[in-house]
């Protein structure tokens, strides 16, 4: 076995591969300085915009509740007033808002319902 033969295979081999490698290396570079040159435009003229139009909000709706939800609302006061007394705090309500029922999306609603099986 002659090692000086072995050492000329694997030093020939390592600089072909690197020399491959370099030269990949450049072209992936030329193309892509080519495929992504833009051509060049003249400047644009900046226009300036109309100032935006602020509209006034509209005014809040008060809605009459019904018999039943006034119902609802004094056994949920008079709840959080025990609690507040339980508690020794001083609690009361400030505002009732009517929110609706279902809040979430399509898709918030099924991953609930797939997440309680």
């Amino acid at each position: 076995m002659d090692w000086s033969f072995i050492f000329a295979t694997v030093i020939t081999g390592l600089a072909v591969v690197f020399a491959v490698l370099i030269f990949l290396i450049v072209l992936l570079k030329i193309m892509g300085v080519l495929l992504t040159a833009k051509p060049r435009k003249k400047p644009a003229v900046i226009t300036p915009r109309p100032a935006p139009v602020i509209a006034k909000p509209a005014p809040p709706v008060s809605v009459k509740p019904k018999a039943d939800d006034l119902q609802v609302i004094a056994v949920i006061t008079a709840a959080i007033h025990a609690y507040g007394e339980a508690s020794g705090k001083k609690l009361r309500i400030v505002d009732v808002k009517k929110r609706e029922n279902n809040a979430r999306s399509i898709w918030g609603n099924m991953g609930v319902i797939e997440s309680m099986r």
